[in-house]
């Protein structure tokens, strides 16, 4: 599904409708982990190594960390990691939504 507003400066979209033929100043890739998945991977791929953009921010699990370092490295950009805490404790729901 994708929406489009009239005069909006800014796009969010699934990993998969990502345009990459699009300039962009700063591009969030979430769930970057996701990067390893054999049915999806795909996607997070294509977006990390074809989104025209000055900036990327990655998120994610840090398991991907060392994919994403060699993919920076290959495509001679720069890699720097920040790691945060989580503000409150990450509980599995006892019911689904």
């Amino acid at each position: 599904e994708a929406r489009e507003v009239p005069f909006s400066t800014h796009v969010a979209c699934t990993v998969e409708l990502a345009d990459i033929n699009r300039d962009y100043d700063v591009v969030v890739l979430d769930e970057i982990q996701m990067l390893c998945d054999s049915f999806r991977g795909f996607a997070w791929t294509r977006a990390l190594m074809g989104v025209r953009c000055k900036e990327i921010h990655v998120c994610g699990g840090t398991e991907a960390r060392e994919i994403v370092q060699k993919i920076c490295k290959m495509c001679g950009d720069d890699f720097e990691i920040k790691t945060y805490k989580r503000f409150s404790e990450l509980k599995v729901q006892t019911e689904s939504l």
